[in-house]
């Protein structure tokens, strides 16, 4: 069930009724530092003004994401916002991404890559408000 759907420069970000946020990208997406900060700006002024939800975070359709996108996904910023996020890896590329961020970036929140939505949505209810 998704509610208030919102539109980025680069996806979609919205919250179920279970209070997670799911964000998800088209084809070929290419998120660059500005992406990055209106999807945080978002998740701040929208979902989270008073309280950190966690995230599904659909990775699959990503063609590329700059240094500087990463470094926002894993600011202290985002800490304070994100209380966890689920990568979800349906092909080689985007798990190759998922590995990629997973191993350089030192994310202030726990991150973990799943095949399917629901895997990862029955992790991130642990974290929720």
């Amino acid at each position: 069930m998704e509610q208030n759907k919102q539109k980025t420069s680069q996806g979609e970000v919205w919250m179920d009724a279970d209070g997670i946020l799911y964000q998800d990208y088209p084809d070929g997406a290419e998120i660059s530092i500005e992406d990055s900060l209106e999807e945080l700006e978002i998740y701040q002024t929208t979902y989270c003004k008073d309280v950190k939800r966690p995230i599904v975070v659909d990775i699959s359709n990503i063609k590329t994401v700059s240094k500087e996108s990463r470094d926002i996904y894993s600011s202290e910023e985002m800490g304070k916002t994100i209380s966890a996020a689920a990568l979800i890896v349906s092909n080689p590329v985007s798990r190759i991404l998922g590995n990629l961020y997973m191993g350089i970036s030192k994310t202030r929140m726990p991150v973990r890559m799943f095949a399917r939505t629901e895997e990862a949505k029955n992790w991130l209810k642990e974290f929720l408000p």
